[in-house]
């Protein structure tokens, strides 16, 4: 007698295999025996009914670093199937953090570093992960150490090279957060602090965790017009260093000179050398940053009043105009589309002070308000400071089919565990792919256009991700790995919080001129369907389609099963 059985499914093992009809049994918190359907008994049994039996999906691409802190149960995440997430991502983690730059760190993170339960107790990268445990957790966690981390712990926001004792420090701060079990070192080469970094650097704190078996996950150094010598930085950070490199949501954005193919290629070339290089992606093609985030990196950490105060003055905002324009340190993607003049793909979201605004492009309010389309985004910011964002669509659809459809790469949401009450959701945010990455990938591509095989998608979420960060009793379905587990209903899954663009609106676009992509009323984040049970080391998260209040998820460490 098992503790539980989830009996009659197809299974998909998660290697890629085709299902087979099968019964999973579990006995404390692993799976014990896979056999053929209806020959298992439990204390419990779930009936499948011929819906698929999964290993739960493995998020390798997040930020819910302090989003879970905020909401343990992991809402957006547990019932999308995820039961795995990697955090510090794109050299943002919470620690390790120094007395001196803690100020420093808390506007790094933005709003919800204010957050009660974002007590900041920590200051080394084991007391952030102890910190995680001491409350629970809906689903497992693993982290990366953060390169911008590291810099703003020893030198804050200075935007020159460290000196010989400041990279000493910061390679201690990380051989300390991977003596606690952090998986490798990520790097963020369009935000500061990580974009004043130079290669060497780089280099030399990949070396540090090389001697951990860790790997270098970055979001490199250019997304566009320099993606190619971004991805060949980071291919030969990997060389130097001596250890496996993850390329970041590596969708080349509007402006680069390329499509997803050469990008591969590099990849491709670099493994046919010995050189062990994957790639992981989102499906979404746009994001809905706050304007003052695509500015010049050297004016995104100053008070909110003195960028206000440049843009009101016309020497300063004409020079911040030709900062942008000629982009000689690369800004991250959708900054892109001002370089361009792609004001057509930008749909003001939120504005306080200019409700009018809202639902409307920057292309369109230029021609409302007869004005130049570089002002009106700069008095937008004038006007609500960092209260105003807007919905960029810098991504090719074309170029995330590519990548999704290649071997080499796996499937990541670059989303936060958030929840549709409370603080997470309050201004709304714009996360579709926090709620229904998963799902809709399963839903578009797997059962309405047949890009990917089923068997092949499920690989992408679970075993391929498992593999890459050593989670060797994860994300498969097999006697002996933990049971997390899912059973989806692909007939009924559909993912609810993605908007669908309006009929006869322009692929790829915002829809055009003062159009909306779909009715605001449409607006709001719903959780996905045909999620019906979700395990977390064999404990049931989500059954029926709704969240038990189970907090059955650990926090991994690098070389622990």
């Amino acid at each position: 007698m098992f503790d539980l059985v989830l009996a009659h499914g197809k299974v998909l093992d998660g290697c890629g295999n085709p299902w087979f009809w099968g019964d999973v049994g579990i006995q404390d918190g692993r799976i014990a025996v896979v056999a053929p359907a209806g020959t298992l008994r439990g204390r419990r049994i779930v009936n499948a009914d011929g819906r698929f039996v999964a290993p739960g999906f493995i998020d390798v691409h997040t930020h819910s670093d302090l989003s879970i802190l905020i909401n343990r149960r992991a809402e957006s995440a547990v019932r999308q199937g995820v039961t795995t997430q990697v955090i510090g991502n794109c050299g943002l983690s919470p620690a390790p953090v120094s007395e001196e730059y803690l100020e420093a760190m808390q506007h790094y993170w933005g709003r919800m570093a204010y957050r009660p339960e974002v007590t900041w107790k920590w200051r080394t990268f084991a007391q952030y992960l102890q910190a995680l445990e001491e409350g629970g957790l809906a689903i497992n966690l693993a982290s990366l150490a953060g390169h911008g981390a590291l810099r703003i712990a020893v030198m804050g926001f200075d935007e020159r090279e460290p000196t010989a004792a400041e990279l000493s420090r910061m390679a201690e701060l990380l051989d300390e957060a991977m003596r606690a079990g952090a998986f490798g070192l990520s790097t963020g080469l369009v935000y500061p602090p990580g974009c004043f970094a130079h290669t060497d650097e780089l280099i030399a704190l990949a070396r540090v965790a090389a001697q951990h078996g860790g790997l270098y996950a970055s979001h490199v150094r250019g997304e566009r017009e320099t993606i190619v010598e971004a991805v060949a930085e980071a291919i030969a950070v990997g060389r130097e260093a001596g250890l496996p490199v993850q390329i970041s949501h590596n969708a080349p954005k509007i402006g680069a000179p390329c499509d997803a193919t050469v990008t591969l290629r590099l990849v491709e070339q670099a493994r046919s050398q010995g050189l062990d290089v994957t790639v992981d992606n989102d499906v979404h093609t746009d994001l809905a940053p706050l304007l003052i985030d695509c500015l010049p990196q050297s004016v995104q950490e100053r008070p909110i009043a003195e960028v206000r105060a440049w843009l009101t003055d016309p020497r300063t905002r004409a020079q911040l105009r030709e900062e942008i324009i000629r982009d000689e340190r690369p800004a991250f993607g959708p900054a892109g589309l001002l370089k361009h003049g792609r004001w057509d793909r930008m749909m003001i979201l939120h504005a306080p002070q200019n409700p009018e605004a809202v639902g409307k492009t920057v292309e369109a309010l230029a021609v409302e308000w007869g004005d130049d389309p570089f002002d009106v985004y700069f008095d937008l910011i004038v006007a609500n400071g960092d209260q105003v964002d807007a919905i960029f669509d810098y991504i090719d659809e074309t170029n995330i089919r590519l990548l999704l459809q290649h071997p080499l790469v796996m499937i990541c949401s670059d989303g936060q565990a958030l929840a549709l009450e409370g603080f997470l959701n309050d201004p709304l945010p714009y996360c579709p792919c926090s709620y229904g990455e998963f799902p809709g990938v399963l839903e578009r591509y797997v059962r309405e256009e047949a890009v990917l095989r089923l068997e092949e998608a499920v690989r992408k979420m679970t075993s391929f991700p498992a593999m890459r960060f050593g989670l060797t009793d994860r994300g498969v379905v097999r006697p002996g790995a933990w049971a997390d587990l899912v059973v989806l209903d692909l007939a009924r899954i559909r993912d609810r919080a993605t908007p669908v663009r309006k009929a006869g609106s322009e692929s790829g676009s915002a829809g055009g001129a003062g159009s909306l992509l779909y009715p605001l009323a449409n607006y709001p984040h719903r959780y996905p369907e045909g999620m019906d049970e979700v395990l977390v080391n064999g404990i049931p998260v989500i059954e029926g389609g709704e969240h038990t209040g189970a907090l059955p998820g650990r926090v991994l460490r690098r070389g622990s099963r």
